[in-house]
């Protein structure tokens, strides 16, 4: 029966899953949201749940220095954003196990330098608790790592080396307690294309070990191959059908860019690819960023010298499961919520309904224009093509407190939109920024000042945020309070802008949040007092 293939939406690349009897846990890269490698459980391959996170203490480690770097591709420019990336998950002898690279983006006088790669493993005995381990390092130069359990009790490392410019996958054996090298780093395979190879997987199937890579970026050229070899670190002979999942440029398809996957077997013994993908909608736009898509495999029948994977392509925008019903994406409450790279929870409150959060406005230098400090804002990822959130503003304790409060839409540093209250000017401010774009966007509109003083002021503003996939359209509306019932009296949605959303479509390795945020309404190096403030708001409703 046909479901929908997109079982993971919206910022959900990278994806690694295993199977604990008769369910299935997946992770993806997170890469500068706290908490981070989100997992999430399914019994049916249908219907999905968010049910933790692996990093879910500060104390595990730091999510600063994540800057999102801008690169020239020349027609266009691609977004880099830095820490945890693409994590691989499994399950051995009764512990869950996940591997991963937090890159990290150093400056040096404002300027970022060379990436630095702090590969380390994560475990835990009661993956349904989320009591995962504090990260064990090991050494590796590169990203990607894939962890392989032989059945003679051996436990080897694989990854994408940065060691040279062309890259390579890399191996070696591992202590899987301490994370350190058993066996020397050797090179095992420099992939079919060498541009580069990434996102290794290693598979034991009839004596063979089958080391299944990503290779040509994340983008158009994406594809993965695969080789095969008598011993997990090589020599690996490339099959050659490769690639074993092409390039989308060069078919017809609605889901581009998709690789990076990992196969699997399903309770009935049937084959899967689980990778990444991006939903190109009707005028090409790519709001969702890269999500995670299912697809069936098969093994080739017959010669067992000839034992190769088989992947369906295209993937569509259905796969093909034996039941009629269909799949459902849900959250564990809480879960679901993020934060941006290393947060002061000091500056947020939130309610165990979700429905009442406040929020103490940051710091001017971390404001959400500027570089790429933490910022108070608290979201949650966009789930949905269509949909809508809202939050209604305190706004009436905030008059003349110098801070700037509403509903974001936000990527990164670079990609943001956004409508707010401006307590000192009392003003509604639209405002919209993407640096990446060749050509910049930043907009910023106050659409509206608040009542003269001889007016009756608002006591609260309600924010209201609706997105299509061709659009986003934020709207306010001042709840006044009526002296004869003590209610509030909504007063007639206005529109605050608007934006296509192409104007946040790029070729990128995140996704959209919508969200919450706070700061000071001056500028960097001008006083703030001291005096503390919480911007509340109530009757929240993200995605």
């Amino acid at each position: 029966m046909l479901i929908d293939s997109t079982i993971i939406p919206g910022f959900a690349p990278d994806p690694s899953i295993t199977r604990i009897g008769n369910t299935f846990f997946l992770v993806n890269s997170s890469f500068h949201l706290f908490p981070g490698l989100p997992i999430y459980a399914s019994s049916d391959l249908r219907n999905w749940k968010h049910i933790g996170n692996a990093i879910n203490r500060q104390s595990q480690l730091s999510l600063a220095e994540s800057s999102a770097l801008i690169h020239d591709r020349g027609v266009t420019n691609l977004v880099g954003t830095g820490r945890l990336w693409a994590p691989t998950i499994r399950h051995h002898d009764g512990v869950s196990y996940i591997v991963c690279t937090n890159v990290v983006h150093p400056e040096i006088e404002g300027k970022p330098t060379w990436p630095r790669f702090d590969n380390f493993i994560l475990r835990t005995t009661d993956i349904w608790a989320g009591s995962w381990s504090d990260p064990v390092p090991f050494e590796f130069n590169g990203i990607d790592p894939d962890i392989f359990f032989d059945d003679d009790g051996h436990v080897y490392i694989m990854g994408s080396s940065w060691n040279t410019d062309a890259g390579a996958i890399n191996g070696f054996e591992v202590d899987i307690n301490t994370g350190a090298k058993v066996s020397e780093e050797r090179v095992i395979w420099t992939g079919a294309i060498k541009n580069p190879p990434e996102g290794p997987h290693v598979y034991k199937r009839d004596g063979w070990y089958f080391l299944l890579i990503s290779e040509g970026g994340t983008h158009d050229n994406h594809q993965m191959s695969i080789a095969r070899s008598r011993s997990p670190l090589g020599p690996y002979e490339p099959y050659e059908g490769n690639p074993v999942l092409k390039p989308t440029a060069k078919i017809e398809t609605e889901i581009m860019y998709t690789g990076h996957g990992d196969l699997f077997q399903d309770n009935e013994g049937e084959w899967w690819l689980t990778c990444l993908g991006v939903r190109k909608v009707r005028r090409g736009q790519s709001i969702m960023g890269r999500e995670t898509f299912l697809t069936p495999a098969k093994w080739t029948i017959g010669d067992p010298e000839n034992l190769w994977p088989m992947i369906q392509q295209p993937i569509t925008s259905v796969a093909e499961l034996s039941s009629d019903k269909v799949g459902q994406f849900t959250s564990h409450a809480g879960v679901d919520w993020v934060w941006v790279r290393d947060p002061d929870m000091t500056r947020y409150k939130v309610d165990s309904t979700g429905k009442s959060v406040s929020l103490q406005p940051c710091s001017p230098e971390a404001k959400v224009k500027g570089a790429p400090a933490t910022i108070t804002f608290i979201g949650k990822r966009q789930r949905q093509l269509t949909g809508h959130a809202r939050a209604v503003l305190r706004q009436a304790q905030l008059v003349g407190k110098n801070t700037l409060s509403g509903l974001m839409y936000y990527k990164d540093e670079h990609r943001h939109a956004s409508i707010t209250f401006d307590s000192m000017a009392s003003t509604v401010v639209f405002q919209v920024v993407n640096k990446v774009k060749r050509e910049p966007i930043h907009k910023r509109e106050i659409v509206r000042h608040l009542k003269s003083a001889d007016e009756a002021d608002p006591n609260d503003i309600e924010f209201f945020l609706v997105h299509t996939e061709l659009c986003m359209e934020f709207y306010y509306r001042f709840c006044l309070p009526n002296n004869h019932s003590g209610n509030l009296l909504e007063a007639s949605w206005s529109a605050a802008g608007s934006f296509d959303t192409e104007d946040m479509s790029d070729l990128d390795f995140t996704g959209p949040c919508i969200g919450l945020f706070a700061s000071h309404a001056v500028e960097p190096g001008e006083i703030v007092s001291n005096e503390a403030v919480w911007c509340e708001f109530h009757s929240v409703k993200l995605l």
